[in-house]
């Protein structure tokens, strides 16, 4: 099991450090003036998707801490450079997972609440990587599940992918009504241009052929942009 280690670190440090992101933005969001509400997603219909998260963390912490003797039971056994390949495939994903959880964070802001809710004056972020995808943050979380359960190589955490999914595929559908209540045709229009978790082919590459097209285009020609919470 001491090939694992590295495996173990880099585990460790993806949770603390998202953990960290998640952190500083909900101390950013409890700052800001509390808006009127004008529509939200029932707290009931977030619980399946902030549940499977917690079990998530809390398990990837437990397979980190807890001696090998208790956890050997869950790991699988693939050949000792299996492993250590699943580790260093790990290692980049997990990264990324980082890069684009940031990055989400970062375009939307003061958007973002813990609780899924459209305040007065909101707006539609339609930029970033919310240009290609509707729920970022749901796909760094997707791609962070897979790179522990690489780099851990753990039965449970495999099991546990598919109600991970389930539940936030589930919770975003319950954000994309609110969001088609609350902005009507524009979000509709947005629904037809973008993924939910994976960037439109089609999207991807007219976005390509329009940059290569207009190379000097400015930021401020894209149009209004405007935010959501995801």
């Amino acid at each position: 099991m001491q090939h694992l280690l590295f495996s173990e670190l880099a585990s460790a440090v993806f949770l603390l450090l998202l953990g960290a992101t998640r952190y500083r933005y909900f101390v950013l969001a409890s700052a800001q003036p509390a808006g009127l509400s004008t529509s939200a997603v029932n707290w009931a219909r977030q619980i399946p998707a902030y549940f499977a998260s917690t079990v998530w963390a809390i398990y990837v912490a437990w397979l980190v801490m807890a001696p090998v003797q208790l956890v050997k039971w869950d790991r699988w056994s693939p050949d000792h450079w299996v492993s250590d390949l699943l580790g260093w495939i790990a290692a980049p994903i997990l990264g990324a997972a980082l890069w684009l959880f940031w990055y989400s964070h970062y375009t939307i802001g003061g958007y973002w609440s813990i609780r899924v809710q459209l305040r007065t004056g909101h707006r539609l972020v339609t930029e970033g990587p919310y240009r290609y995808v509707r729920h970022p943050l749901y796909t760094a979380l997707f791609l962070g599940y897979l790179g522990t359960v690489l780099a851990l190589q753990s039965r449970t955490l495999a099991a546990w992918l598919p109600v991970f999914v389930a539940s936030y595929l589930l919770f975003a559908r319950e954000e994309e009504k609110m969001m088609e209540r609350g902005f009507g045709e524009a979000y509709r229009a947005y629904l037809r241009q973008t993924g939910m978790f994976l960037p439109r082919w089609t999207r991807t590459r007219a976005a390509t052929a329009t940059n290569d097209e207009t190379p000097t285009l400015s930021r401020g020609s894209k149009g209004k942009v405007n935010g959501s919470r995801e």
